[in-house]
């Protein structure tokens, strides 16, 4: 009895203990989590509520103080809590940003309520104001930032949507105020990237796509024609983006700016999909655009040849909008970061590009050029012709029955550098406007570099539909306003690699930390594996119910005749009881093989939907039953061991 009793008394001092633990960890929770934002341990997988590096590198490059004003109303967050919530979290980042900047960054907030000086100053700088009632009230929830010669940068609304690039977007406002002399950026492309020139010089609208935003939000962008006699010497960085056959002048002015030092990224595409001045059946091609500096480089970016790949294809819709029919198309990639390489700072934890219809890139054996990739193919790819995804409408299924996997890795996107001779030996291609001699006595051409001033260095992709907004992001309405959102990393993996060629790194580490959306590889896994088992079978009994539905159309044979009397056509048919038995007999067959088709495309599913199951039951039930299993194991055992104690005593 008096070691029962002293058990019960040691269990109800332990349950005590429990309830005031619990009262302590609430109240600490609590008292931290009001006064000190910074308390916290980080133990999410990529660190998103610490500083990154880059973070911290870009408020170190601040020379003079920036002013944030950080305009949020109370009321959004008593009308809808969500936004309650994530302002707080906007506002803790803010702190933190303010606290690591030592000063160099002054935070200020306001509370703009209506018809007051700080809605007046949200309004002037530019913040978006939303309804909340049908009496107009606006209720505001943005940032504007200022620099020491008041120029402004803004987020006009924080989208809950991007909470996952909030570091990403307030870094980059910082680092555009305090960067005054940006990286100036040559962009020269075919396709409407900056806008199109043609329609601006006419006075139409031209709406720039969405990695023009990007370029521009970090460099000083120069938007070049595609005949040109000279570059302008204060370009660092030049991007060359599917251009038409540039002519001998436009390629030497581009190989002596990298014989200069000057850096380049070039997109090289077999077949775009974004040049909308051809017809559908034609192929839009820059694979040969640059042939007389690749074929002197020993560099081939194969033409008429597209990089097809089984495990990193999109799962697109092969058939119609009534009949939907799920499929891999081999030639359109989503490519994670296994297949890019860590040890490059461009591609360094980037999650996810999507690319579309690219090619790859060939280095010859007697290339002066190393290479380095940046993004491969998996083993399950090979080469595919581009004729046989000619047109409007390919057809995705057909491509998907001949494609067979050659086991080699291709290299989409690579870094180049080395030492070169010139491609024009024989001097400088004749200009398209010749120079006066009263020109050239005041701006002499440059002397022509025979070979280069060291290593050439250039990143070159063989795709450009990769910078296309539909392949990168989603588009939607906000009270008026057009919200971009990324569903993958490619505006970061080009604005990484200009930075990174111009010398700018500080945000490269940053930008690869958010993206929307992540690849489920298990799943695409499973979605392929199961396709490739049910497929066959699938085929066969398509192809037995198309001969079915022939015989049927063959046998409902029908005769018209024209009433006399009234001109009224009237339709008959003219079957044997013979062949009426015979089409009811089809028609039965018909159902089941329509039977067996609907479970063979129901089989395509199952294993995907069982592993769904079951990350449900691992996520929902399975982690607190092993959580609660462990906690009675070892209350079990401090049990037995305290009643061992007693009984021994």
């Amino acid at each position: 009895m008096p070691g029962e009793h002293r058990l019960s008394r040691v269990g109800a001092v332990s349950l005590t203990g429990l309830v005031i633990a619990g009262i302590l960890f609430v109240a600490i929770n609590t008292l931290f989590g009001g006064s000190v934002p910074g308390a916290r341990v980080d133990l999410t997988e990529d660190r998103l509520f610490t500083l990154s590096e880059g973070t911290h590198e870009t408020l170190a490059a601040i020379d003079e103080p920036i002013e944030l004003h950080f305009f949020y109303s109370e009321r959004l967050g008593r009308e809808l809590p969500f936004y309650g919530g994530y302002s707080r979290r906007v506002r803790d980042l803010l702190n933190e940003i303010a606290a690591a900047a030592g000063g160099k960054v002054v935070l200020h907030e306001r509370n703009p309520l209506p018809f007051s000086d700080d809605e007046d100053r949200a309004v002037s700088m530019g913040i978006q104001g939303i309804p909340v009632d049908q009496g107009g009230e606006l209720v505001y929830f943005g940032l504007a930032g200022v620099n020491s010669v008041d120029d402004v940068e803004l987020v006009p609304f924080f989208q809950p949507e991007r909470e996952n690039l909030l570091e990403y977007d307030l870094a980059q406002m910082i680092h555009a105020l305090s960067n005054p002399e940006p990286t100036v950026v040559g962009v020269m492309s075919s396709l409407p990237v900056m806008g199109d020139m043609r329609a601006h010089m006419q006075g139409s609208v031209s709406i720039p796509w969405e990695i023009a935003r990007h370029l521009r939000t970090f460099f000083d962008v120069i938007n070049l024609p595609q005949s040109i006699d000279d570059l302008p010497g204060r370009i660092d960085v030049m991007v060359v983006i599917h251009p038409d056959p540039l002519s001998d002048r436009v390629q030497y002015e581009l190989e002596q700016f990298l014989f200069r030092g000057g850096r380049a990224m070039l997109f090289l595409d077999p077949r775009s999909e974004s040049n909308n001045r051809i017809g559908p059946d034609d192929i839009s091609s820059s694979a040969d655009s640059l042939s007389g500096l690749l074929e002197k480089w020993g560099v081939e970016i194969p033409d008429g040849k597209l990089m097809g790949d089984r495990s990193m294809a999109w799962r697109v819709n092969a058939g119609t909008h009534q009949r939907v029919i799920p499929a891999d198309y081999v030639v359109w990639l989503a490519v994670s970061g296994e297949q890019m390489n860590q040890d490059d700072p461009v591609t360094s934890r980037l999650p996810l590009v999507n690319i579309a219809s690219a090619g790859y890139i060939d280095r010859k054996k007697n290339s002066p050029l190393t290479l380095e990739p940046l993004i491969t193919s998996t083993e399950n790819s090979a080469p595919v012709d581009v004729d046989l995804v000619r047109g409007l409408n390919p057809d995705i299924l057909g491509l998907l029955d001949k494609f067979k996997p050659d086991e080699n890795k291709y290299v989409i996107a690579a870094r180049l550098s080395g030492e070169v001779e010139t491609a024009f030996p024989d001097g400088p291609p004749e200009r398209v406007i010749k120079k006066t001699e009263e020109e050239l006595s005041e701006d002499p051409d440059r002397p022509q570099l025979m070979t280069s001033e060291g290593p050439i260095n250039l990143i070159v992709v063989a795709d450009s539909d990769l910078i296309e907004d539909r392949f990168w992001i989603r588009k939607q309405q906000f009270f008026g306003r057009e919200v971009a959102q990324p569903i993958a990393s490619n505006a970061n993996f080009v604005v990484n690699a200009v930075s990174n060629l111009g010398g700018s790194d500080e945000l490269i580490g940053l930008r690869s930390r958010g993206v929307s959306q992540r690849p489920f590889d298990r799943v695409n896994e499973l979605q392929q594996q199961a396709e490739l088992k049910f497929r066959d079978k699938e085929r066969e009994l398509q192809d037995t119910l198309k001969e079915l539905e022939n015989k049927i159309a063959q046998l409902e044979g029908v005769e018209t005749k024209t009433d006399a009397s009234t001109g009224e056509i009237q339709v008959e048919l003219s079957l044997t009881q013979e062949q009426k038995d015979e089409l009811e007999s089809l028609r039965l067959e018909m159902v089941s093989i329509r039977k067996q088709l609907r479970d063979v495309q129901r089989g395509l599913r199952e294993d995907v939907e069982n592993l769904e199951t079951w990350l449900q039951f691992v996520n929902i039930g399975l982690v607190p039953l092993i959580v609660a299993a462990i906690a009675i194991v070892l209350g079990t055992v401090q049990v037995a061991r305290r009643r061992r104690s007693y009984k021994g005593g």
